[in-house]
Protein backbone atom coordinates (compact mmCIF):
# COMPACT_ATOMS: atom_id res chain seq x y z
CA UNK A 1 0.00 0.00 0.00
CA UNK A 2 1.33 3.47 -0.93
CA UNK A 3 0.33 6.79 0.59
CA UNK A 4 2.05 9.63 -1.20
CA UNK A 5 -0.01 12.44 0.30
CA UNK A 6 -0.94 12.84 3.95
CA UNK A 7 -4.21 11.14 4.83
CA UNK A 8 -5.16 13.82 7.35
CA UNK A 9 -4.55 16.77 4.98
CA UNK A 10 -6.63 18.33 2.22
CA UNK A 11 -3.40 18.64 0.20
CA UNK A 12 -2.96 14.85 0.09
CA UNK A 13 -6.39 14.05 -1.34
CA UNK A 14 -5.57 14.73 -5.00
CA UNK A 15 -2.33 12.76 -5.07
CA UNK A 16 -3.87 9.81 -3.27
CA UNK A 17 -6.85 9.85 -5.64
CA UNK A 18 -4.50 9.72 -8.65
CA UNK A 19 -2.65 6.75 -7.15
CA UNK A 20 -5.94 5.00 -6.40
CA UNK A 21 -7.07 5.52 -9.99
CA UNK A 22 -3.88 3.93 -11.39
CA UNK A 23 -1.63 6.92 -12.03
CA UNK A 24 1.71 6.19 -13.68
CA UNK A 25 4.90 7.48 -12.07
CA UNK A 26 6.82 9.67 -14.51
CA UNK A 27 10.51 10.14 -13.81
CA UNK A 28 11.73 10.77 -17.36
CA UNK A 29 10.38 11.59 -20.83
CA UNK A 30 10.70 7.95 -21.83
CA UNK A 31 8.06 7.05 -19.20
CA UNK A 32 5.58 9.21 -21.11
CA UNK A 33 6.64 7.84 -24.50
CA UNK A 34 6.20 4.28 -23.21
CA UNK A 35 2.64 4.95 -21.97
CA UNK A 36 1.11 6.91 -24.89
CA UNK A 37 0.57 4.90 -28.09
CA UNK A 38 0.78 8.01 -30.28
CA UNK A 39 4.34 8.55 -29.05
CA UNK A 40 5.57 5.05 -29.87
CA UNK A 41 8.51 5.33 -32.27
CA UNK A 42 8.85 9.06 -31.56
CA UNK A 43 12.57 8.79 -30.79
CA UNK A 44 13.17 7.09 -34.15
CA UNK A 45 11.26 9.86 -35.96
CA UNK A 46 13.35 12.51 -34.17
CA UNK A 47 16.61 10.80 -35.16
CA UNK A 48 15.34 10.56 -38.74
CA UNK A 49 14.44 14.28 -38.69
CA UNK A 50 17.92 15.19 -37.41
CA UNK A 51 19.51 13.17 -40.18
CA UNK A 52 17.36 15.01 -42.73
CA UNK A 53 18.52 18.47 -41.64
CA UNK A 54 20.34 20.05 -44.55
CA UNK A 55 24.07 20.51 -44.20
CA UNK A 56 23.85 24.32 -44.31
CA UNK A 57 21.42 24.28 -41.34
CA UNK A 58 23.28 21.84 -39.09
CA UNK A 59 25.46 24.34 -37.20
CA UNK A 60 22.40 26.35 -36.22
CA UNK A 61 20.24 23.29 -35.55
CA UNK A 62 22.83 21.80 -33.18
CA UNK A 63 23.00 25.06 -31.18
CA UNK A 64 19.25 25.35 -30.72
CA UNK A 65 17.36 23.63 -27.94
CA UNK A 66 14.15 24.32 -25.99
CA UNK A 67 15.54 27.50 -24.43
CA UNK A 68 15.28 30.41 -26.89
CA UNK A 69 18.53 31.83 -28.27
CA UNK A 70 18.74 35.24 -29.92
CA UNK A 71 19.96 35.77 -33.46
CA UNK A 72 23.09 37.64 -32.34
CA UNK A 73 24.20 34.76 -30.14
CA UNK A 74 23.48 32.25 -32.92
CA UNK A 75 25.53 34.34 -35.36
CA UNK A 76 28.47 34.48 -32.95
CA UNK A 77 28.37 30.74 -32.20
CA UNK A 78 28.16 29.79 -35.90
CA UNK A 79 30.66 32.48 -36.96
CA UNK A 80 28.18 33.79 -39.55
CA UNK A 81 27.01 37.32 -40.16
CA UNK A 82 23.67 38.32 -38.66
CA UNK A 83 22.29 38.69 -42.20
CA UNK A 84 23.36 35.18 -43.23
CA UNK A 85 22.07 33.77 -39.94
CA UNK A 86 18.74 35.55 -40.42
CA UNK A 87 18.38 34.08 -43.91
CA UNK A 88 19.11 30.56 -42.69
CA UNK A 89 16.72 30.91 -39.74
CA UNK A 90 13.96 32.06 -42.08
CA UNK A 91 14.49 29.06 -44.34
CA UNK A 92 14.57 26.72 -41.36
CA UNK A 93 11.26 28.15 -40.14
CA UNK A 94 9.73 27.61 -43.58
CA UNK A 95 10.92 24.00 -43.51
CA UNK A 96 9.25 23.52 -40.10
CA UNK A 97 12.49 22.81 -38.20
CA UNK A 98 12.46 25.73 -35.77
CA UNK A 99 10.15 28.28 -34.18
CA UNK A 100 10.75 31.91 -33.38
CA UNK A 101 9.59 32.94 -29.93
CA UNK A 102 8.80 36.67 -30.30
CA UNK A 103 11.10 38.78 -28.18
CA UNK A 104 13.06 35.74 -26.96
CA UNK A 105 14.77 34.01 -29.87
CA UNK A 106 14.69 30.70 -31.69
CA UNK A 107 14.07 27.13 -30.55
CA UNK A 108 14.02 23.70 -32.15
CA UNK A 109 10.52 22.74 -33.13
CA UNK A 110 11.12 19.09 -32.30
CA UNK A 111 13.09 17.96 -29.27
CA UNK A 112 16.00 15.58 -29.65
Amino acid sequence: MLFHGRLDSVNGVGVNKLIKNGAILVTSPSDIIDEIPEFQGLEKRIIKRNNLVKKEYRKIYEILDEIPIGIDEIAIKTQNSVKATSNLLSLMELEDLIDEIPGAGYVKKYKD
